[in-house]
C-alpha cells in the first residue's frame, strides 16, 4: 500500500485565511456568472443580427434574380422589335402592286392575258426572299438611274 503524502503546507485556521478563501470562491463564481452572461449577450446580439441579416440577403438574390430577368426580357424586347421592323418591311411590301403581282406570278404561276408559263422539274420555287432581294435590287438600281 502506498502512503498517503501529506501537503507540506499546512493551513492555518485564522479568520484572514477564511476571507481570503471565501473572497477567491466569489471571484471565482462572479467570473462564472460574467462568462455566462457574456455568453448569453453575444448569442443574444447573434441571433438579433441574423434576424436583421437575412431579409437583406433575401432581397439581394431577389434583386440579382430581378437582373437576370430584365436582362432576359430586354433580350426578348430587342428580337421582337427585330420581328416587328421585319413584318413592317413586309406589309409595306404587300402595298406595293408591283411586288404582289411578280409574287403572285413567281410563287403561283399566275399570268397575264396571253401569257404563257413553261415549268421545268430543274425548277425551284423561288424563296419569298428571293423576289424581295430582287425588287430591292431593282429599286436601287430605278434610285441610281433617277439620280
Amino acid at each position: 500500500m502506498e502512503k498517503k503524502k501529506r501537503p507540506v503546507v499546512t493551513k492555518l485556521d485564522n479568520q484572514y485565511i477564511e476571507e481570503k478563501t471565501l473572497e477567491n470562491i466569489r471571484n471565482k463564481k462572479r467570473k462564472k456568472m460574467i462568462k455566462r452572461r457574456t455568453t448569453f449577450i453575444l448569442v443574444v446580439g447573434l441571433i438579433f443580427v441574423s434576424l436583421l441579416v437575412a431579409p437583406l440577403v433575401r432581397n439581394y438574390s431577389q434583386l440579382q434574380e430581378s437582373k437576370v430577368d430584365l436582362a432576359a426580357a430586354k433580350e426578348t424586347l430587342a428580337a421582337q422589335e427585330m420581328d416587328q421592323e421585319e413584318l413592317n418591311y413586309y406589309i409595306n411590301l404587300l402595298e406595293n402592286e408591283e411586288y404582289v403581282l411578280k409574287l403572285a406570278r413567281s410563287e403561283y404561276y399566275l399570268t397575264k392575258d396571253d401569257e404563257i408559263v413553261f415549268s421545268f422539274p430543274e425548277d425551284k420555287t423561288p424563296d419569298h426572299d428571293d423576289v424581295t432581294d430582287k425588287k430591292e435590287t431593282e429599286q436601287n438600281v430605278e434610285e441610281d438611274i433617277n439620280e
